[in-house]
């Protein structure tokens, strides 16, 4: 047996009442899709720049040769270098002292392990002033080259 009203009233009362659902629209998917990718941009370039370091060498370690030759040869007297009195009976190159210009550039240099009297090395600077440019491990002492910022 089949119920079946022919009244429009019981169609209300049986029926459950629905709520409608509310979606976005392409535009506001794509503007959120933006948001997010603008986001994520963000905090990778955030992250990127904190990792990096404050400065970067401005010359390659091929270009550091000429400096590396002639920090040596001042090193083995091979150039006539001034020693210059730091205290008495204490002499050092003019070179350690007061660093080496080489094409309209200061360079200073210290030698690891041994007295040294360039202004890193004294403390008239502080690490964070000095760049360094490069730790030359291949000769008998290690010899660190640098410039002021």
């Amino acid at each position: 047996m089949i119920n079946v009203t022919t009244h429009t009233g019981a169609e209300c009362a049986i029926r459950d009442e629905v709520s409608s659902v509310h979606r976005i629209g392409p535009r506001a998917f794509a503007v959120m899709l933006v948001f997010d990718l603008l986001l994520v941009i963000g905090v990778l370039m955030g992250l990127l720049a904190w990792s990096l370091p404050t400065t970067t060498p401005l010359a390659a370690a091929h270009d550091l040769a000429p400096i590396q030759e002639a920090i040596r040869a001042r090193i083995a007297d091979a150039v006539d270098d001034p020693l210059i009195e730091v205290a008495p009976g204490l002499s050092v190159h003019s070179s350690n002292l007061r660093g080496f210009s080489l094409e309209n550039m200061t360079y200073y240099y210290y030698v690891e392990g041994e007295a040294n009297f360039d202004p890193y090395s004294r403390g008239t600077v502080s690490a964070g002033k000095i760049e360094v440019l490069l730790r030359d491990t291949s000769g008998p002492a290690t010899i660190v080259i640098y410039r002021l910022l």
